[in-house]
């Protein structure tokens, strides 16, 4: 079946970035994809499987002077830790006004029961704790990351030695950037809690990104043999390792991990990676046809606890995205519709929204979408490739041909829309203009054997068999065990 949605299959298998180390072991990705859109969008808690680069108490907050008093309250009910808490600039709320209202009402209710707790000489640090943490909840699903931070270090003055609260802490560093802060807050949550796992893993992850593979090859055996069936704690121990030039270790890792976790796609590429460098070419080429971005599935009791579900387009991506990671058709259909209704204008929700009646089998609504998108955001090339692949698979060479040539317009650095550009115009007799396409796929993509195949077979096409034998040659330098390349050389000698 031929794929419509430029990021999954029409059959399900949603790609979901929680890191960028499938690609490059010490490279880990900038802070959240929906937090990039505008600081004042909102996203839900619930999507921290998308591991992102850590974040500190910013002088770039904006966050203001003033609210002595709730400095005080806090150090005073602090006990052991009065230094620490009156060292504490008070939780001051952000500008709300790019927000919406509902989530503007939600936010100002969690600060108004904690200045109501603040002023209440009878609630126990605990409870003040408590309320800090429910404002960081909201703080952070709201994406306002260094409110949120200020809030959970607030919670550990008050509560200190409980793990909750530095962990969660470090999440908000992770999502604003702070990768040494981070580091810091996980490295503190395993002292005090140690045997939590999710946080030896997040620390590894945070460790490898700051080039320190000693230290998280360290903390990602910890996780292991805790463990030992933890597929997250298995991948990020194989991805110290092939950064540490262990590959014989890193194959192992890697294989357990997938067997493990046969669903995690991003497993795959530095699977082969390991491989190539092991010595076994051979078994590197059908992981890189298959590789992906849905990382290994980490159970996060903690993290969890922050959830906090706000009323906004974000949200109900967010929220429909993980019905899509679960085969859950109509769950993701009802889900991005609803936050359509939030945001009507909001492109990605309703390409998710196409791509979701796609899976379930209602092209002819899908389609009705994706021209709704490309008609409100013409330069949104994914529905324009969605809008090809439909009208490809119906037959209709030359609107597939218009639908791929608008995709990679809008996005020439799109290998996939270059290719099935090119696939297309060569069915349609169009050879010269395929293999231009051919050759900026293979530009962006190298690993794409489909582009060089295409590309020899269009050579070949124009009787131009010299030049489909330096192709040849080319595509084997980069994939010296593929069998199709193989049997292409058969046929062109």
């Amino acid at each position: 079946m031929t794929s419509v949605s430029a990021d999954m299959p029409a059959q399900g298998g949603i790609q979901h970035v929680r890191s960028r180390a499938a690609v490059d072991p010490k490279r880990w990705p900038n802070p959240a994809r929906r937090a990039r859109r505008r600081v004042a969008r909102l996203t839900c808690v619930a999507a921290a499987c998308v591991l992102v680069c850590g974040c500190s108490d910013s002088p770039g907050s904006t966050r203001t002077s003033g609210g002595s008093a709730e400095t005080m309250a806090s150090a005073a009910a602090s006990g052991s830790t009065n230094a620490e808490a009156a060292a504490l600039s008070p939780v001051v709320l952000p500008d709300l006004s790019s927000v919406s209202e509902a989530v503007r009402q939600q936010i100002s209710a969690r600060n108004s029961e904690l200045q109501a707790g603040l002023a209440d000489a009878s609630r126990s640090p605990i409870d003040r704790a408590g309320l800090y943490g429910a404002l960081g909840h909201v703080l952070l699903a709201a994406t306002f990351f260094d409110e949120a931070l200020l809030a959970y270090r607030h919670a550990e003055a008050l509560q200190p030695g409980t793990p909750k609260w530095p962990y969660l802490a470090a999440h908000a560093a992770v999502r604003k950037g702070d990768r040494e802060t981070a580091a810091r807050l996980f490295a503190r949550t395993v002292t005090l809690e140690p045997g939590y796992t999710p946080a030896l893993v997040w620390l590894g992850d945070m460790q490898l990104d700051l080039s320190r593979t000693a230290d998280a090859r360290a903390s990602f055996e910890k996780a292991v043999s805790q463990t030992g069936d933890s597929a997250a704690a298995l991948f990020g121990a194989g991805r110290a390792a092939l950064a540490a030039g262990a590959y014989g270790e890193a194959v192992e890792r890697f294989e357990n991990a997938l067997r493990l976790d046969p669903r995690a796609s991003a497993i795959r590429y530095p699977l082969a990676m390991a491989y190539r460098q092991s010595g076994a070419p051979e078994k590197a080429e059908p992981l890189l046809r298959q590789r992906g971005n849905v990382a290994p599935a980490l159970p996060d009791p903690l993290l969890q606890s922050a959830d906090v579900v706000l009323d906004s387009a974000v949200s109900y991506e967010s929220l429909g995205m993980q019905a899509l990671r679960n085969q859950d058709w109509s769950t993701a259909i009802t889900t991005f519709a609803r936050g359509l209704e939030v945001e009507p204008n909001d492109p990605s929700l309703r390409y998710w929204l196409a791509s979701a009646m796609i899976a379930s089998g209602d092209e002819a609504g899908a389609e009705r979408q994706f021209r709704e998108v490309v008609r409100r955001h013409q330069d949104y090339a994914k529905a324009h490739f969605s809008l090809g692949a439909i009208a490809e698979r119906r037959g209709q060479r030359a609107e597939a041909i218009t639908s791929y040539e608008a995709a990679v317009r809008y996005a020439p650095n799109m290998p996939e829309a270059r290719l099935r550009l090119a696939d297309t115009q060569r069915a349609a007799n169009q050879l010269r203009p395929a293999l231009v396409q051919y050759e900026e796929a293979i530009k962006l993509d190298p690993g794409m054997v489909s582009a060089w195949t295409g590309g020899i077979q269009t050579l070949v096409a124009l009787g131009e068999t010299a030049h489909a034998r330096t192709w040849l040659e080319r595509a084997q330098r980069v994939h010296p065990s593929n069998n199709a390349l193989s049997e292409l050389a058969t046929r062109l000698r």
